[in-house]
């Protein structure tokens, strides 16, 4: 029988082969390359200690900041629901992970779990659902959120994200049925290959059949990504959404790695869909949280919400610690990145 890390390691060796680089911004093509020599499978079950999580896993918490994080999280959300979603194992051996009775936990997944009280006061799924987390990373979320809702779950990420969440998840859930790229028959992923499957890992080239989902979210990573790759998203879940389907978006105000600022106020939604939840992410000032539901009709509240966010994004801008971004007005200082950026990938 084969182990897990040599399944993980052939997928990743097949996605490698398929890969399609435009999905790679600046961003991830800088961070892939200085971790090349970590994608091999004795690196695996260290993962969050040898650096292969890095830019994945919010590392910079110092150890007195970790437990006043923890110490908030069990007043607001309640000790029972936080102790539900930790591990009782420093799964990938990070470094930064601290101890509570018999559980382990780090800043990272904290914020995991605050996003997922949130929006289990709103959102109801049951076992046949199905939830598709886009750029899920190691994997962190998306294994609470199957705690919580025992739903189907696809993963959407690169070869390099994907290799660490498969074996994150493989051994939480080792009686799952996995499905991976490698799987897909003759480049044609089925409906029945979703069906029959649990948790279902996938590259952004692999294309989704017409199935409908309950639940979408991008949490932290649409940031990343080139506007194109942002519209081609969209289009999936302004497609594949389920009838009052969810749409959980947290994201930066802004964020310029991909070579020119990238700002969620810009990001496409179309005109169906009803907010319910809109604010400053918890504790983290120049994030913003966007709970979205379908709606049947046409509607101009997504509009305004995005118009507010414009200007609290505005405010945000105004705190920047980059000086040219703080001071410059926003126009000329995205035309001086957009040049930049065509004169660099010419």
């Amino acid at each position: 029988m084969t182990d897990i890390t040599t399944e993980v390691f052939n997928n990743y060796k097949f996605s490698l082969k398929n890969y399609e680089q435009n999905h790679q911004s600046n961003h991830w093509s800088y961070n892939n390359s200085k971790k090349q020599k970590l994608f091999v499978k004795n690196k695996l079950k260290d993962f969050r200690r040898n650096h292969l999580s890095e830019g994945m896993d919010d590392k910079f918490y110092t150890k007195k900041q970790a437990i006043k994080l923890f110490e908030k999280i069990k007043q607001e959300c309640g000790k029972k629901f936080v102790y539900s979603m930790l591990l009782k194992k420093n799964l990938g051996n990070s470094k930064k992970s601290l101890k509570e009775k018999s559980y382990y936990y780090t800043a990272h997944e904290l914020f995991h779990i605050k996003f997922i009280h949130e929006i289990k006061k709103k959102i109801f799924l049951q076992k046949k659902d199905i939830i598709c987390e886009i750029g899920p990373a190691y994997g962190s979320m998306i294994s609470k959120l199957i705690k919580l809702y025992k739903s189907k779950v696809i993963l959407i990420d690169l070869p390099e994200a994907n290799f660490i969440s498969y074996y994150y998840l493989k051994k939480q859930y080792p009686k799952k049925k996995f499905f991976v790229s490698q799987d897909i028959k003759n480049n044609n992923l089925t409906k029945k290959n979703i069906i029959d499957n649990d948790i279902i890992i996938l590259c952004p080239w692999d294309k989704l059949p017409n199935i409908k989902i309950n639940l979408f979210i991008n949490a932290r990573s649409m940031m990343e990504m080139k506007y194109d790759i942002i519209e081609s998203y969209f289009k999936l879940i302004q497609n594949l959404i389920s009838k009052n389907g969810f749409f959980l978006c947290v994201n930066r105000y802004y964020k310029d790695t991909v070579g020119y600022p990238v700002e969620f106020n810009n990001y496409p939604y179309d005109q169906y869909w009803k907010v319910l939840i809109s604010k400053r992410s918890w504790m983290q000032d120049t994030i913003h949280f966007l709970l979205t539901r379908r709606a049947k009709k046409k509607n101009k509240e997504i509009n305004a919400e995005l118009d507010k966010i414009k200007k609290i994004s505005q405010k945000v801008r105004l705190k920047d610690k980059f000086f040219f971004r703080r001071v410059l007005p926003n126009f000329i200082y995205k035309l001086y990145k957009r040049i930049k950026f065509f004169l660099l990938n010419k």
